[in-house]
């Protein structure tokens, strides 16, 4: 059955206006997930089916929405507990042990407390956060939670208890099999330097995706290096001078994309994740509009950025 554009096209236009009017809450939604996640992609990943979520349910809200950002939180806390429970990560007990660092940076300070929060439980953990981290009242925390002022202080003595006890060694996180090897990722940024549109195509499984995070999603290898509405496009296409290149990012290869236009200040304006599939890219996804990932990766990489706010402008 075909969803007609008199439904699709109503639907991006009230999509860009949630977006807009939901923009200034989103940055301390990134921090909620991020403190959940303990991981930049996990945490964009997260903030994003958050909003999503939440679009999606607007329409069946009898009641206006008095606290936004209560809402948006609940949302988030809901699918990460609900994730949790459903797929429980194992991690192995062996972990090499790092060389002491005489003066931590800023995100290795921000790593240790995500590793000493993931020691709590899932409740206990969003209910630490959530009073202690971005002030919410109990009431406010139970709502979140869906729980009760009793339980959530309950949640909070134990959570708090455990934060106090000797740190146990940090949990190693589990690498993702379909990122793709370097070699692929070389390839692809080559052909995109080189605007090099047939050989694009040749390194995309016919099935394969491309996402322009939070944005539209294309699907089939061909559509996604000939399609007129899409990234590869609009890069080919912009006045502004596009270059990508490798770079190792806790041990995955991602595609920084550089721009510059009008003389100004080369930066990365986007970055670009590669997973594989029987040696060819099976899905591309675009950082572009993810002003708080691409801001913290870029941080870490010491690179200069140039953050494109959360929706397109035109």
């Amino acid at each position: 059955m075909k969803i007609e554009d008199d439904l699709v096209g109503p639907a991006k236009v009230v999509w860009h206006r949630f977006i807009e009017r939901t923009a200034p809450l989103r940055p301390e939604l990134f921090r909620y997930c991020r403190s959940l996640t303990g991981s930049v992609w996990d945490a964009e990943d997260l903030a994003q089916d958050t909003m999503m979520r939440a679009f999606a349910r607007l329409s069946q809200v009898s009641d206006p929405i008095q606290n936004a950002k209560a809402y948006l939180f609940k949302i988030a806390s809901n699918l990460w507990i609900d994730r949790l429970r459903v797929r429980r990560e194992f991690v192995s007990d062996q972990i090499p042990e790092a060389p002491p660092q005489e003066s931590p940076q800023p995100h290795e300070v921000r790593d240790a407390a995500s590793q000493l929060f993931a020691k709590l439980p899932p409740v206990e953990r969003a209910a630490v956060l959530l009073k202690d981290v971005f002030d919410f009242t109990l009431e406010e925390t139970a709502s979140a939670l869906d729980s009760t002022v009793g339980a959530i202080k309950a949640a909070l003595h134990r959570g708090r208890a455990k934060l106090h006890q000797p740190p146990n060694e940090p949990a190693v996180s589990k690498s993702n099999s379909q990122n793709a090897n370097p070699a692929l990722v070389e390839r692809f940024m080559e052909a995109f330097n080189a605007r090099d549109v047939g050989q694009l195509t040749t390194l995309m499984r016919e099935d394969a995706g491309s996402e322009m995070v939070g944005m539209f999603i294309e699907h089939g290898g061909d559509a996604i290096a000939k399609s007129g509405k899409g990234v590869l496009h609009h890069t080919f296409a912009s006045p502004e001078n596009w270059r990508g290149e490798v770079r190792d990012f806790k041990g995955e290869p991602i595609g920084l994309l550089w721009a510059a236009r009008d003389g100004a200040r080369e930066a990365v304006a986007s970055i670009v994740r590669i997973e594989q599939r029987e040696e060819k890219i099976s899905r591309l996804r675009y950082y572009f509009f993810c002003p708080e990932t691409l801001a913290e990766v870029c941080a870490e990489l010491g690179v200069p950025v140039r953050t494109n706010g959360y929706r397109p402008t035109w």
